[in-house]
């Protein structure tokens, strides 16, 4: 059996029938490349590269965080989806539902068991932060040299054992150090304009461009006077760090130093 220009069919699939093959200038794609995706186009399976679920997580919480209106005694009021939906939970268990009771207790007691370690979590981290940089600091000050640039100071880091909290009076970091180095510096030069605003505004109390004036300097006196304060606080924390170094050096029979 042949082909009509008698050449035989051929079984090579890279050699196709000749009635099969392009002809000479022809392309073999007429309609062209297919436009590309973009690549901000969300695919079925990777949907932003996230993946189905991490979509669907961030939906969920998009929409648990999503503002709705609720009435209540006769009042509307707006809040997240989310507490709106506990609410109703509770109101549900109160009036006998004991399923969606323990279904509450159940939420309370592994967000309180969330709660507890985030706190033990942040404790041991601010402790570990303030043994490992405070030698340093102190060392510092004996050198009589320039603090280390190391934010937050850790005596700013300020822990309270009773209530399981952590707080942090200071600059978290190097900008936020240079911002309040530059706005006490403010502070020093505008001192004695500050005073005769201050006065000028005691005889003309209705004077809005010394009232606004005035705002802006209170602003910095105030902002002086806490950097002052955390200073002081620090200097009262070495002193005690001192003290202590020295009664358990007194302390110790073996230290001969």
């Amino acid at each position: 059996m042949s082909s009509e220009d008698g050449h035989p069919p051929s079984s090579n699939y890279r050699k196709p029938p000749v009635e099969h093959r392009f002809k000479k200038g022809q392309s073999g794609n007429p309609n062209g490349r297919p436009p590309k995706k973009k690549a901000g186009s969300p695919g079925l399976g990777a949907l932003d590269g996230g993946g189905v679920d991490d979509r669907l997580g961030l939906l969920v919480m998009e929409e648990a965080a999503r503002p709705i209106t609720v009435r209540e005694r006769g009042q509307s009021s707006e809040m997240p989806a989310l507490q709106a939906l506990l609410r109703s939970m509770f109101m549900a268990s109160a009036q006998g539902d004991t399923r969606v009771g323990r279904q509450l207790l159940d939420l309370i007691s592994r967000a309180e068991a969330t709660r507890t370690k985030t706190a033990i979590d942040t404790l041991q981290g601010a402790k570990r932060y303030k043994e490992k940089f405070t030698p340093i600091f102190d060392q510092h000050e004996r050198a009589r040299l320039n603090p280390p640039n190391i934010h937050p100071h850790p005596d700013d880091v300020l822990i309270n054992e009773a209530r399981g909290e952590v707080t942090i009076d200071g600059p978290l970091t190097e900008e936020q150090a240079g911002a309040e180095k530059v706005a006490r510096q403010l502070a020093l030069d505008s001192k004695r304009r500050y005073g005769k605003v201050k006065t000028a505004l005691t005889k003309d109390p209705a004077n809005r461009a010394l009232r606004r004036e005035f705002e802006e300097l209170n602003t910095y006196q105030e902002l002086n006077n806490k950097i002052a304060e955390r200073e002081q606080r620090r200097k009262v924390m070495r002193l005690a760090r001192h003290v202590a170094n020295l009664k358990s050096r007194k302390d110790d029979p073996t230290d001969e130093a």
